[in-house]
């Protein structure tokens, strides 16, 4: 008798359950700080690009790469609540996860930048209960992050399926 395919099943199971558990945390808290967010007047201080280098591996046997991604940078300052604050949310921020769009070429990032400039006065958000977070954006990833809840939701399906099965052969 063995156990290998229960066990294995439990940890796909256990696994898909921490993804949408994820993936239900950022949707909501995402929900919550736009929701309650209040607007600001906020003033663009800084405009640029971020390079960064994303390590890869094309397969296993073959060679680490590297991906050159390009993300917009936009910092403003603003006020709430008599205290002053720097940001450079563009989007909302979400529990733990990296909610900055990145592009594969700097043209990419450079054009979401277009509708901001240096010394510019925009309409900032922020949420009262974590104001040194705002926001210029309000939309939301609600696709993205119910999309790991689906993908998780499916990994515990999976498992569960693989455990019923492994135990009728048990």
């Amino acid at each position: 008798m063995s156990f290998g395919p229960a066990i294995g099943s439990l940890l796909w199971t256990g696994l898909g359950a921490v993804i949408a558990w994820n993936g239900w945390q950022s949707h909501t808290d995402e929900q919550e700080r736009v929701g309650d967010a209040v607007e600001v007047q906020a003033e663009i201080t800084d405009l640029g690009v971020t390079e960064t280098q994303q390590a890869t591996d094309e397969n296993e046997a073959g060679p680490r790469t590297t991906r050159t991604e390009y993300a917009p940078r936009v910092t403003f300052e603003y006020a709430f609540e008599g205290d002053e604050y720097t940001s450079d949310n563009v989007e909302p921020p979400s529990a733990g996860a990296d909610t900055t769009v990145r592009y594969p070429d700097e043209s990419g990032a450079r054009s979401h930048l277009e509708e901001y400039d240096e010394g510019q006065t925009v309409t900032a958000y922020v949420d009262p209960d974590a104001p040194g977070e705002g926001f210029l954006e309000r939309e939301t990833n609600t696709v993205r992050n119910l999309a790991i809840v689906g993908v998780g939701g499916l990994m515990m399906v999976v498992g569960v399926a693989a455990l019923a099965a492994s135990v009728v052969v048990l």
